[in-house]
């Protein structure tokens, strides 16, 4: 039985640092399925803004890198109509999770969840019309080769967003020792250029405080956006 949400942050909340942390690169397991559920819950606001800065139109082919559980996937789909939405992650747990989560749309061929480094993914040059990445650039082991291979599975004119959050807000949280690299918003921008991107623009998005709130207070983040040569 999936445990409730009660249970999972609780689960979340008595770990160590030493254990968490890790896990949220690539959650696995039964911590990383609450794990899941935590960041899914946490980070909705964020993930509401850069879909709204993504501007879907209908019968748009949409690529998520790094999607999570994919609970925000429904809720997606309702922005227009006919949109065909794929997801990678390299965490099998979360690939495992969103299909659960989205059975019915996989069923009907609306999504496509598969297990990817963004590397090197599975598909062909020119999939996609618009491509997000939601708190996942810190996890890439080479952030202009995943952009590299982003810019490859979008369309001639395809758009890009990005959020991350900015290294003033991150100072404060303990994540540079467990695998995070925070970029700064000119080296988000020179990373884009050096890939193939252009037409580059940033804005800053603060979540609001969460009940309870935050026990780092609202967190502030770039939303970058960038179009495909």
């Amino acid at each position: 039985m999936k445990p409730s949400p009660d249970a999972a942050d609780d689960l979340v909340a008595n770990l160590d640092e030493s254990i968490l942390l890790p896990q949220l690169g690539c959650p696995a397991g039964e911590i990383g399925v609450a794990v899941g559920d935590m960041l899914e819950r946490t980070n909705l606001p964020v993930i509401d803004a850069a879909f709204d800065l993504l501007d879907l139109h209908a019968n748009e082919r949409i690529l998520e890198i790094g999607l999570g559980n994919g609970g925000h996937i429904p809720s997606v789909l309702d922005q227009a109509a006919g949109l065909r939405f794929t997801g990678v992650d390299i965490s099998s747990t979360m690939i495992a999770e969103g299909r659960r989560h989205n059975a019915s749309f996989i069923r009907s061929g609306q999504v496509r969840l598969e297990t990817a480094d963004v590397m090197s993914m599975p598909f062909p040059s020119g999939s996609f019309d618009k491509a997000i990445a939601i708190n996942t650039t810190y996890f890439w082991r080479d952030l202009i080769g995943g952009l590299k291979e982003t810019h490859r599975v979008l369309r001639a004119g395809g758009m890009l967003v990005i959020a991350a959050i900015t290294p003033q807000a991150a100072e404060v949280m303990p994540f540079a020792k467990y695998g995070f690299t925070i970029d700064d918003a000119a080296s988000l921008e020179a990373a884009c250029l050096a890939a193939g991107f252009e037409r580059i623009g940033i804005t800053r998005y603060v979540e609001p405080l969460l009940n309870p709130p935050q026990e780092f207070g609202a967190r502030e983040f770039y939303l970058l956006w960038a179009c495909a040569g």
